[in-house]
């Protein structure tokens, strides 16, 4: 194919952009999306059901994942080594391959709290992650609760410098740990 020859391109009003992604988009996340006039309470709902339905797909895309990989225990993110230190910090470690099946563990909490903190972000309308939604993202999850002490509340401050969303600060009963470089 001629380079240099001239190529017309026709753009179509039904077609919708594609984006290369770990996860297909709907219409609604798109950041050129402009919602029509319904009722603030149908938009929290159509948001909630955007943000199960991209959980799912999200473990759906990690359980095939984890069945697709044929040498799993050459295969992680996380350093093995640093997983091994904290875990002999444990008299009772039982077997060899805790440290990989803990490092996927962890790998996969990771994602999944990227990810809802990622939807926060989207639902802000903003492109980058801030401490505030991973904080939003801990409190809207039962299941992250354990995490009120460890991850503190941070109010996001709008380009007038107004917070846009006031709460109360849960006091540390704990002393802070520090934060674990896992490049080191």
């Amino acid at each position: 194919m001629d380079l240099n020859q001239s190529m017309e391109f026709t753009p179509s009003a039904t077609s919708s952009p594609q984006i290369h992604n770990f996860m297909p988009m709907t219409s609604f996340m798109l950041p050129f999306h402009q919602p029509s006039n319904e009722d603030g309470e149908e938009v929290k709902q159509s948001h909630l059901l955007v943000q199960k339905r991209s959980l799912e797909l999200f473990w759906y895309q990690q359980m095939l994942e984890i069945h697709n990989i044929s040498a799993f225990k050459s295969y992680h993110q996380l350093p093995l080594a640093r997983i091994k230190r904290i875990m002999k910090s444990n008299k009772d470690m039982i077997s060899a391959d805790t440290p990989i099946l803990f490092s996927k563990a962890c790998e996969l909490f990771i994602l999944e709290l990227t990810l809802r903190a990622w939807l926060h972000t989207e639902e802000g309308k903003r492109r980058t992650l801030q401490g505030c939604d991973v904080s939003k993202a801990i409190r809207q999850e039962e299941a992250l609760h354990f995490l009120f002490d460890v991850v503190p509340l941070i109010n996001h401050k709008d380009d007038d410098g107004k917070f846009l969303e006031e709460n109360e600060h849960h006091p540390v009963n704990q002393p802070q740990f520090p934060l674990l470089d896992m490049n080191a």
